[in-house]
């Protein structure tokens, strides 16, 4: 486990000793409010457009700030958003750019990382957080260890994924610091709760400089609203959620006010997500949470600070990102971004301040941090050094899918889609996006900003924080970081059968290019039972070491018996060739891994490609289902065997036998010698590797089978794990030296 605290110590000692702070405390040097929604649609303010709420607050700060028209949340989803906002980096810079931190999540922000809130802690300035966490729940992570001397609120989510692990203990808890004040929470109560607590901490440190971050935990559902606002809007709970909020941030506002610190106080409010499409024929823009559409990634964002000299009462469709809030807020405290800090962030200071229209290009030297955009990595190649300039590049916006992956690109008005092809938008003239554009300059320049970024995050991706945490049972588990390597496409469609699909979870490695290997991971469960998550891990630990690996679900032998199972196999396999060009797949060099029944479909997928019976109606009939290298793991090969013939005789073990092929052997003989893996071994068959547990039925040793390989020169061998049983990918130790066997053999072979 990460030890933060120490850290943190040590960070400080350092500064004191190498480094004076660039002031001391003072009540002359800004305090900052920033105050971050929880999926609020773009149109969801009176003044970005909503006439089913009213907003007066909210919309009196927009006239008297700046009001910002094409503002980006960091990420469509909750914590890579919030992980962008407080590093000043795209989400995956920092490692936490896919899907959210659950309850039993292991990561977080890196310790070595410096949050904004530390930067100012480390001024001199008080900080604190008030509102919802969601980035990441073991101590290294907690608030109170990046940056922030005070927290009151949520850790996590409320939605049922998130509150059934909190079920056996009353409730997900309402924190203060590290105490629970209150279990279970009410979700009507949150926004007075969270404001009341501003305002106390306001109150407390009004002498002092602050930093305060108010992560709302509405209006994400499940919404709550007080009795005072119930059915107050035209627009349901979700109105009178909004409506609520805007009660309370006036709160804010009057007491800041009451205090006389309003003139010498920014306030920033933003969502943190998009929510959903336009409404009218006036609001056109579409998409939702979760989604790359601009509905799902742009959001409301409004600067205030008018006794700052922050403009006043105007707007701005600057595209303007979450990431640029860290150089510019520390801009404004008079804080320089250490020099050993490099982020995604721009200064937009003299946009905020009305000196420029535009974001001034960093050469320009116009404000404190104005150089730090040119600390990242620039070194093009040929190809798009004429085309694209440094500036143009970093004011350009990189749009990431919920899952982590690259979806898009914005520069000024333009936007492009990368896949699953190229598709270019007029923002400023198509805010919808429903007419793409053709224009091959334009299209060039920001796919040339695509691939630099690709190559940049390649380079500099930085890790999340993780913790380890030893099992009593030693069960097997891949770091959360390890998986932050990974490209996911989950359920995707692969066969079809009339109304009947079936669906593969795809993982790529996102440090590879070009065409890799593709292994399919076929579960066990003896035909009968279970499903693809069982072999998730093997397919998330292959394809860290450099496979496309689909993970698949086929049909169990209670739906359809013996050969169903075998077909949808081999469906899995031509679907993989038919899209090899867009997955990033050698069809050269497919193979297959599976354990238990699983392993006997791997066999008989080896050896069965030139049997026409066995390819069933599951699509892309044209393509070939033929692999070029299989692991069978605890695998049964010899249908035809005595032992095969007295179990499928047994009265209990010998039922899933007879389910998948239709009665004993004896009863349909005929299906067993087609389902067995060595009547079909021939000399234009693959290589097959074995593997299994000290402990399994001596029968998985697959002993006459590779005897005939060895007779026909196929390639084969045999690695039996000390003192495993047959379930042995359930427990770590064994996990890791079969994911090492099969991918020494897999090396070997798509070498």
């Amino acid at each position: 486990m990460f030890h933060k605290t120490l850290l943190v110590s040590l960070a400080f000692l350092i500064s004191s000793l190498n480094a004076v702070p660039l002031h001391a405390a003072s009540s002359q040097r800004p305090n900052i409010i920033f105050i971050f929604v929880d999926d609020q649609g773009y149109y969801d303010l009176g003044c970005y457009g909503a006439s089913e709420v009213k907003t007066p607050r909210i919309d009196e700060m927009s006239g008297e700030g700046l009001r910002f028209t094409d503002y980006y949340a960091a990420a469509p989803i909750c914590s890579p958003s919030r992980a962008g906002l407080l590093t000043g980096c795209y989400p995956r810079r920092v490692g936490n750019e896919v899907w959210v931190h659950r309850a039993d999540s292991h990561s977080g922000i890196h310790p070595d990382e410096l949050t904004l809130a530390e930067l100012f802690q480390q001024n001199g300035y008080k900080t604190a957080c008030i509102g919802k966490w969601h980035l990441g729940f073991d101590k290294p992570f907690l608030p109170r260890n990046q940056g922030f001397d005070y927290y009151f609120g949520l850790l996590h989510n409320l939605d049922p994924v998130e509150t059934v692990f909190f079920e056996n203990e009353g409730g997900v808890p309402l924190m203060r610091n590290e105490e629970i004040v209150k279990r279970p929470v009410d979700p009507a109560e949150l926004t007075k709760l969270y404001t009341d607590e501003t305002i106390d901490f306001i109150e407390q440190n009004q002498s002092d400089p602050f930093f305060l971050y108010l992560p709302h935990t509405m209006p994400h559902n499940p919404l709550g609203v007080s009795p005072a606002f119930q059915g107050s809007s035209q627009w349901g709970e979700y109105g009178d959620a909004i409506q609520e909020l805007d009660h309370h941030v006036g709160r804010i506002f009057d007491r800041l006010k009451q205090l006389k610190i309003d003139d010498n106080t920014i306030v920033i409010y933003a969502s943190d997500n998009g929510r959903g499409p336009g409404r009218t024929p006036e609001q056109k823009i579409r998409g939702r949470k979760l989604s790359t559409y601009e509905g799902g990634i742009r959001v409301p964002a409004i600067a205030w600070g008018p006794g700052l000299g922050l403009t006043s009462g105007e707007t701005t469709s600057e595209v303007v990102r979450a990431m640029d809030w860290y150089p510019t807020l520390a801009t404004l405290a008079e804080i320089a971004v250490p020099k050993d800090r490099v982020i995604d962030g721009r200064d937009i200071t003299p946009l905020l301040k009305g000196e420029t229209k535009v974001v001034p290009p960093p050469g320009m030297s116009k404000s404190l941090n104005a150089l730090v955009p040119l600390r990242r990595r620039w070194d093009p190649s040929q190809e798009w050094a004429s085309i694209i300039n440094r500036t143009e590049y970093n004011d350009a916006f990189f749009y990431h899918g919920s899952q982590g992956a690259l979806a898009a690109v914005r520069w000024r008005n333009w936007k492009l889609y990368l896949n699953p092809s190229l598709e270019l938008f007029d923002l400023a003239k198509d805010p919808g996006e429903l007419s793409h554009v053709k224009n091959g300059e334009i299209i060039r320049k920001l796919r040339g900003m695509a691939v630099l970024f690709q190559e940049e995050m390649r380079k500099d991706t930085r890790p999340a924080g993780e913790t380890t945490r030893s099992r009593a049972d030693g069960r097997t588990e891949i770091p959360a970081r390890s998986l932050a390597d990974l490209h996911s496409r989950m359920e995707v469609t692969y066969a079809r059968y009339g109304d009947r699909t079936l669906e593969m979870d795809l993982f790529r490695p996102k440090s590879s290019w070009g065409n890799l290997p593709a292994i399919v991971c076929i579960h066990g469960g003896g035909w009968a039972k279970g499903n693809r998550t069982s072999h998730e891990k093997v397919a998330q630990a292959l394809a860290l070491r450099g496979y496309v690996t689909a993970n698949i679900s086929y049909r169990l032998s209670g739906e359809e018996p013996f050969p169903a199972a075998i077909e949808d196999c081999k469906a899995a396999v031509r679907f993989l060739r038919a899209n090899a060009g867009e997955l990033g797949i050698d069809s050269e060099k497919i193979g297959a891994i599976g354990l238990s029944a699983g392993g006997h479909l791997v066999a008989l997928l080896a050896t069965s490609s030139d049997v026409e019976q066995l390819e069933g109606e599951g699509g892309n009939r044209e393509f070939s289902s033929a692999i070029q290298a299989a692991v069978a793991m605890g695998a049964q090969t010899d249908f035809l065997s005595t032992r095969t013939r007295d179990i499928s005789n047994m009265e209990d073990r010998g039922q899933i036998w007879r389910q998948f092929l239709g009665g004993t052997q004896k009863d349909n003989y005929n299906n067993y010698q087609m389902a067995s893996p060595l009547y079909h071994l021939d000399r234009q068959d693959p290589p097959c590797w074995f593997i299994t547990g000290e402990n399994d039925d001596a029968s998985t040793l697959a002993v006459q089978f590779r005897k005939r390989m060895q007779e026909l020169g196929i390639p084969t061998g045999l690695t039996v794990i000390a003192k495993a049983p047959h379930p042995f990918l359930e427990k770590q130790v064994w996990f890791d030296e079969a994911i090492q066997a099969a991918d020494k053999f897999f090396c070997q072979e798509f070498q």
